[in-house]
């Protein structure tokens, strides 16, 4: 990853190439960057919400700034466990019971139990994708449109084959 110090802060939408990512951190910290900038739209498709990527103040904080910014619903999110993720007491899960005409967070359906990726695309031009989702291995791309939107259509046929988790239900009511 690009030492900060260095170069300027990637810009979504502007600084294209791709940026290696090895550590969770690295793969926190981008992730964040990227829904700091978000505009319109976040997608997170992950196996469980892992608390080291994202439940964390920064990103948390660039959900709720877009959730309340959009009056749609702006930041949808697909795990394989929500029960997991509602036990125990991710933030993102209680952000989303607050806002739920802005956040959604659907459990993924059986046929697509399958994938083995995990990924992040925000504005259909910025993505975080890691090929693996049990390893710490991630390409980011700011500016990349092709693969952020292929990432979405992935991300929005499964959507639509997915379900609200029963669990998660109860939570939100």
């Amino acid at each position: 990853m690009p030492d900060s110090s260095d170069q300027e802060s990637p810009l979504l939408g502007v600084s294209k190439g791709d940026i290696r990512l090895e550590r969770g951190r690295a793969i926190r910290d981008i992730s964040a960057e990227m829904a700091q900038q978000a505009g319109r739209e976040l997608l997170l498709f992950e196996r469980t919400l892992n608390a080291s990527l994202y439940d964390h103040q920064p990103f948390l904080d660039a959900i709720r700034s877009l959730a309340l910014r959009r009056p749609d619903l702006s930041v949808r999110v697909l795990i394989f466990d929500p029960r997991e993720s509602a036990e125990s007491a991710h933030r993102l899960v209680d952000l989303a019971r607050h806002l739920t005409s802005r956040i959604a967070i659907r459990c993924v359906g059986e046929e697509d139990r399958d994938r083995l990726d995990a990924f992040l695309v925000v504005d259909e031009r910025g993505y975080v994708h890691r090929r693996l989702a049990d390893t710490m291995d991630a390409i980011a791309d700011f500016h990349n449109p092709l693969e952020a939107r292929q990432l979405r259509n992935a991300f929005n046929q499964i959507w639509e084959r997915s379900s609200t988790d029963g669990e998660l239900r109860r939570l939100f009511i």
